[in-house]
């Protein structure tokens, strides 16, 4: 298992909560960082949500964006 640092989870987890709470960052920009499209901002969002839910509050399963 991977170990990283708490300041180096602390950094990511802050750009999630960032990226959350932005009303600007939508699935253009998201697929402009990682080639991952989503059909619309809700979508994306949602995906987010549980992906941070995974990184952060121990939830048992894996997100996957859509189409994979």
């Amino acid at each position: 298992m991977l170990s990283f640092s708490d300041s180096y989870v602390k950094l990511i987890r802050e750009g999630f909560e960032q990226i959350m709470a932005d009303d600007t960052f939508g699935p253009d920009e998201y697929e402009r960082l990682t080639d991952i499209e989503f059909p619309d901002r809700e979508t994306l969002h949602t995906y987010l949500r549980y992906r941070y839910d995974y990184l952060f509050n121990d939830a048992p399963e894996q997100p996957m964006p859509p189409g994979y």
